[in-house]
């Protein structure tokens, strides 16, 4: 390893015993010595923002070489992608909690590159100082990505909220610290509602989307009662549970939905729209909100009623 980056060449060097028997699980998986020192090599910027703690740099030295030998190392993949760029950015929480920080992070980084949010996901983990346990470390960025628009773990991240010290907690809602018990109580009643967003009728979240736009459909979805959320999205041939709150959305396909009615179409110019378009179905939900499909949209929307209505 000696025409690695000084940097890697040294920790590797000082550390020899410990990361020689690594090597050579990787050799035993097929990897060659230049494959496996290009990548160390990779690590340099890495290991720099972890500074001088030889405990982050070995975990991410050892998360490396793991990955490089599962062939999940090269330009397309979203773990490598995690290492160099999103770890280097959580050096707080790495130098606290390297054992747990790496995998977790590689871990929940899947589903939150899947959905596009891994860059406002990492602003938010790093802008909240690192938990003072390794235990909450899991439950913080599940907090975070629920916060960034993963509305399926909704239910999850505020079992986990409810478990973390408030100022972790405020720091990544970004809601003020004195304010998280009221804040947490008040949306789990009311998805809907959130501090500084207005709760005049309206659209309050949009679903789905054209894929030439980055959504998930190539066809205009329809919608439906039922399911285990008491929407679902008729689309591209499938069925789905729409998934939403006023962070995010999400459709989790259906294999078996039974029987798929659609509801009656309504007037759109009885909603509390900034659009006039044919609506081809409503289905009421609950706090006051009901999910609208449209002619010409390739999303649905989530509208507020009024009193009136």
């Amino acid at each position: 390893m000696t025409s690695s980056a000084p940097g890697v060449a040294a920790l590797v060097r000082a550390h020899a015993t410990t990361v020689d028997p690594w090597l050579r699980e990787a050799a035993a998986w097929g990897v060659d010595a230049a494959t496996a020192r290009a990548a160390l090599t990779d690590l340099e910027p890495v290991l720099a923002a972890v500074g001088d703690d030889p405990r982050a740099g070995l975990t991410i030295v050892r998360a490396t070489l793991d990955l490089v030998a599962r062939g999940r190392w090269h330009a397309e993949a979203v773990p490598r992608t995690v290492v160099l760029r999103v770890l280097p950015r959580m050096s707080s929480w790495l130098r606290a909690w390297p054992d747990d920080v790496v995998p977790a992070v590689l871990a929940a980084s899947r589903g939150i590159a899947r959905a596009g949010l891994l860059d406002p996901w990492v602003a938010r983990v790093a802008a909240a100082d690192a938990p003072e346990r390794a235990a909450d470390v899991r439950p913080a960025l599940l907090v975070a990505a629920w916060r960034c628009g993963l509305a399926r773990y909704r239910d999850a991240a505020l079992d986990a909220a409810s478990s973390l010290p408030p100022s972790v907690v405020a720091a990544l809602l970004d809601v003020p610290s004195a304010t998280v018990t009221a804040t947490l109580e008040r949306h789990r009643s009311d998805r809907w509602w959130w501090p500084g967003r207005s709760d005049e009728p309206g659209v309050v979240q949009r679903v789905g989307g054209f894929v030439g736009w980055g959504g998930p459909w190539v066809q205009v979805p329809r919608v439906a009662a039922g399911g285990p959320t008491g929407w679902l999205a008729v689309v591209d041939g499938a069925v789905g549970a729409v998934v939403a709150d006023v962070h995010g959305s999400a459709v989790v396909g259906l294999a078996d939905h039974g029987e798929v009615t659609p509801p009656e179409r309504a007037d759109a110019r009885t909603l509390p729209v900034p659009w006039v378009d044919e609506v081809t179905g409503v289905v009421p939900g609950d706090q006051g909100v009901v999910l609208v499909a449209r002619v010409h949209s390739y999303a649905l929307d989530v509208v507020r009623l009024g009193r009136a209505a």
